[in-house]
C-alpha cells in the first residue's frame, strides 16, 4: 500500500506525456499521389549491403533511373537504411536530379523502401518504392510535400 501511495504522488508531481501532438507539428501523408512501375534493372552486393538500380516511365520526368546505397541494420537482417540518387530524363532531353534518403525493411523476397526525394526541380516528395526480388518488378509512388 505504501509503494502505490509513494507512485500515486509521483504522478501528481510529474505528470505523465501524452501521446497527443500539442503545440507540435504533425506528419499527415498527402493525399495527392502519382505512382510509376519499373524493374530492377541491377543488384550488387557489398559487405555493408548492397546497391539496387531500377527504371520506369514516370510521366513528365520521362524515363527514370534510380538508386538504392543498402546498408543493412547491424542489429536486423530485415532492415535498413539507404541512400540514392534519381534521374529523370524525357524525350525533349530536359533532366532532373534528385538526392534520396531514407530506410528499408524486407518481407520475404519483398522490400519496401520509405524515402524523401529532393529534386533539382524543386520538388520535393515522400516515396515509397516496393520491390519483388523474385520477379524485378519494382513501383514507386510519390506524395508531394
Amino acid at each position: 500500500m505504501r509503494n502505490l501511495i509513494f507512485v500515486a504522488s509521483l504522478l501528481m508531481l510529474f505528470p505523465i506525456q501524452t501521446a497527443f501532438a500539442e503545440g507540435h507539428p504533425t506528419i499527415t501523408v498527402p493525399s495527392e499521389f502519382f505512382s510509376i512501375k519499373g524493374e530492377m534493372t541491377n543488384l550488387e552486393l557489398t559487405d555493408d549491403g548492397g546497391v539496387i538500380t531500377a527504371s520506369g516511365i514516370a510521366g513528365k520526368y520521362g524515363k527514370v533511373f534510380v538508386t538504392y546505397n543498402m546498408r543493412t541494420n547491424p542489429n536486423s537482417k530485415t532492415q535498413g537504411s539507404f541512400t540514392g540518387r534519381g534521374m529523370g530524363i524525357d524525350d525533349s532531353g530536359n533532366r532532373e536530379f534528385a538526392t534520396r534518403a531514407g530506410v528499408w525493411s524486407r518481407e520475404g523476397t519483398t522490400l519496401t523502401f520509405h524515402a524523401l526525394d529532393d529534386l533539382t526541380d524543386g520538388s520535393q516528395y515522400l516515396c515509397k518504392s516496393v520491390l519483388n526480388l523474385s520477379s524485378g518488378e519494382w513501383k514507386m509512388t510519390f506524395y508531394p510535400m
